[in-house]
C-alpha cells in the first residue's frame, strides 16, 4: 500500500516550471530519502506536502487529502523554514501533543522526560519557545513528532542543523519507522541518504534506488556528492576486499575483522 501518491503534479514559481507531470509513490512503512541538485525543487515538494503552496495535480496521503491528514494528526512535519508552535513553553508544547493523542495524565511527564533526555533538550523544558535558538526549535519539533507518532513524517533539511544530536535523532527516527511510521527525509546532504531503505533522486528523470544497491556512478551521474561509505565500498570492491556496499562503518569493520 502506498502512503503517499503524487500524480501529474504541476507547479510553477514566478513562471518558472518546477514540476511538470511529476509522479512519485512512496510505500507505507518505508524510510525514504529524497535528494537532488540544489535548486531542483526538493523544498518546494516539502511545501506542497505541507499544504503551504497551491499546485495542480493529485497528492494523496493514504488516499486522503493533505489537509485531512494534517487535521487528523496523521501527517507530521519537521522543517527549519516552515514551523509553528501552539504553546508558550517547550514543556507545554510537548504536554499538548500528548494530551491530543490521549496519553494518560499519569504517564505524560515520564514520556516528556524520556524524549527530552534522549534528544538533549531536557535543560530547556521550561524555556519559552520564542527564546530558544533554531537548533533547539528543530529538536523540539522532532521530539513533538516522535511523541505524536504520525503515520507519515516528512523532514525538510532539518537534520543538517544538528551537530552531536543528529545521531540521537536518527536513532529515534529508525525506532519510529519500525513502529510503522513512514519516514520521508528531503535533504541536500547525501551522507544522510544512507539511513533509510530507499533513495529517490530528483533530476531530469526520477530515479528510485534501494539504498543497499545504489552505486557511486548513480550519484556522480546526477551531479551529487558521493557519500563516504559508498566511495569506500567502491574502492574495496575494486581491490576485491569486499563484494557489497557498506552503509555503516561499524558493520564494515566487523566483517573485515572476521
Amino acid at each position: 500500500m502506498e502512503a503517499v501518491i503524487i500524480k501529474n503534479l504541476n507547479f510553477k514559481y514566478n513562471n518558472i516550471e518546477v514540476f511538470n507531470d511529476f509522479n512519485l509513490n512512496i510505500e507505507n512503512g518505508s524510510f525514504t530519502t529524497i535528494i537532488g541538485e540544489g535548486s531542483i525543487g526538493k523544498s518546494t515538494l516539502f511545501k506542497i506536502l505541507a499544504s503551504e503552496v497551491k499546485y495542480s495535480g493529485t497528492v494523496l496521503i493514504f488516499n486522503k487529502s493533505i489537509r485531512y491528514n494534517l487535521e487528523k494528526g496523521y501527517l507530521g512535519l519537521v522543517s527549519a523554514d516552515v514551523y509553528s508552535f501552539s504553546k508558550k513553553t517547550v514543556k507545554e508544547e510537548l504536554i499538548n501533543i500528548l494530551e491530543i493523542k490521549g496519553k494518560a495524565i499519569s504517564k505524560i511527564d515520564d514520556e516528556i522526560q524520556k524524549i527530552t533526555k534522549k534528544l538533549g533538550i531536557k535543560k530547556i523544558l521550561n524555556y519559552k519557545i520564542k527564546d530558544i535558538d533554531l537548533k533547539e526549535k528543530i529538536l523540539l519539533m522532532f521530539a513533538r513528532e516522535i511523541l505524536s507518532k504520525p503515520k507519515v513524517l516528512i523532514i525538510d533539511n532539518a537534520l543538517d542543523y544538528l551537530d552531536n544530536e543528529k545521531e540521537k535523532v536518527i536513532k529515534e527516527l529508525i525506532r519510529l519507522n519500525k513502529k510503522d511510521s513512514t519516514i520521508i527525509n528531503i535533504t541536500n546532504n547525501t551522507e544522510d541518504c544512507l539511513v533509510g531503505k530507499e533513495i529517490v533522486i530528483i533530476g531530469d528523470d526520477l530515479q528510485v534506488f534501494k539504498t543497499s544497491k545504489i552505486t557511486e556512478e548513480d550519484f556522480l551521474s546526477n551531479n551529487l556528492e558521493v557519500p563516504f561509505m559508498i566511495s569506500l565500498s567502491n574502492k574495496l570492491k575494486f581491490y576485491k576486499i569486499c563484494e557489497k556496499n557498506y552503509l555503516k562503518m561499524e558493520k564494515l569493520v566487523d566483517d573485515l575483522w572476521q
